[in-house]
């Protein structure tokens, strides 16, 4: 049976317990494809805070990044953010972790799939008249890059002590709520963005869809940069291919709409985290938001949750683990665990059609009796796959 390392980040919150119950799926799963798991542990995050004073330890970073493939099971808790993160804002590690992962691993396509059941329509926040009897994919792909992001941190040494001034472009952890101005750069690379639209349409090409590129192109001058270049692109190298150009402000009022946005959703780094993560909620709750960032070059991964870390939930058995389940099933498929990823999901959705759910899905409607905490929901969803 060949092996494959996984950095495993364990994560605050809630965290840890929903990426258990994953990673236990993710082995048994795995076997399916004779692949062998073996999860390393590179402490990121509060909870990694505590032993080495530090919410991105360099010894997890240089591993993680060695490895080049991470299960993340999600950092941020409000209890240290306003503690701690207020005394040392560089320490918040939603953006020290995230951030410098992405970027050290060139990690450009952020997948974010959210698929609508016509069986499952209770189950989401639009009206099941919304949703056809061929069910709905949105396969959300956020440019992970640049953008405003990344701006202030990649150009922020480059302008002058005087323009800066003028300009006031400041790191967000040197922000203190006094300036008189305070700029966010924002910014596309033709080079970064021709990758990244290229993948998008080859996506979309796969799987028959249309690409769907959101964009502000009315009114932002690197938005119609981005439009230029996708409708380019398309013409000349993806004629077979759809493509749909949708304002951002007119793709958000159809997030509850959804069968409007069936297709290869491409957006950029900003945009594509409010977007999705809008339409995670219309599909019925953040904790079924599945989410995997890759480096089209080199295969570097990261596959993250979108989730978060319930940290209300945190020890109560509570948090809904199925987006981090989902999530493993990305990662199965990236490493050629393609039987295994598809028993995942599989299992999933009969949890779901056979009425079970988590607290965070369950209405007035349901069983009282298959409302299953995060461990009887991995029980739960094992059993499905035997």
């Amino acid at each position: 049976m060949a092996e494959k390392i996984i950095a495993l980040v364990k994560g605050d919150g809630s965290g840890p317990e929903m990426i258990a119950v994953a990673c236990r799926i993710a082995i048994e799963a795995a076997k399916m494809d004779g692949i062998n798991i073996i999860f390393e542990e590179t402490p990121m995050g509060w909870n990694a805070y505590e032993e080495y004073d530090d919410t991105l330890p360099k010894q997890s970073f240089d591993r993680a990044v060695e490895i080049g493939t991470i299960f993340f099971g999600g950092v941020g808790d409000p209890k240290h953010d306003n503690t701690i993160g207020a005394e040392k804002p560089e320490m918040k590690p939603e953006a020290r972790a995230l951030l410098a992962l992405r970027s050290k691993m060139g990690l450009l396509l952020n997948f974010r799939p959210m698929i609508y059941y016509k069986a499952l329509a209770h189950l989401s926040n639009v009206k099941p008249e919304m949703i056809p009897a061929e069910g709905i994919r949105q396969i959300w792909i956020r440019y992970l890059l640049e953008d405003s992001y990344f701006g202030n941190q990649d150009f922020i040494g480059d302008i002058p002590a005087d323009l800066n001034k003028k300009m006031g472009v400041k790191l967000k952890k040197d922000v203190s709520g006094n300036e008189e101005i305070v700029t966010d750069l924002a910014y596309f690379r033709k080079a970064t963005i021709e990758k990244y639209l290229r993948a998008a349409f080859s996506y979309a090409r796969d799987l028959k869809l249309p690409l769907i590129s959101i964009d502000k192109a009315n009114v932002m001058a690197r938005y119609d940069f981005w439009r230029k270049i996708a409708t380019r692109i398309g013409k000349e190298e993806f004629p077979d291919v759809t493509l749909i150009h949708q304002l951002v402000d007119s793709a958000n009022a159809l997030l509850f709409t959804p069968a409007k946005l069936h297709g290869v959703i491409a957006c950029g780094n900003e945009h594509g985290d409010i977007l999705s993560d809008g339409a995670a909620s219309a599909l019925g709750s953040m904790g079924m938001m599945c989410s995997s960032a890759i480096n089209p070059d080199t295969g570097a991964s990261m596959f993250e949750s979108g989730a978060g870390t319930a940290p209300t939930l945190a020890g109560r058995d509570k948090a809904n683990p199925l987006g981090r389940i989902l999530t493993a099933a990305l990662m199965l498929r990236h490493i050629g665990a393609v039987k295994g990823a598809a028993a995942i999901e599989a299992a999933v959705n009969k949890f779901l059609q056979d009425g079970y759910r988590t607290g965070d899905l369950f209405s007035g409607a349901d069983d009282p009796k298959k409302l299953l905490g995060t461990s009887a929901t991995g029980e739960k969803v094992l059993s499905y796959m035997k």
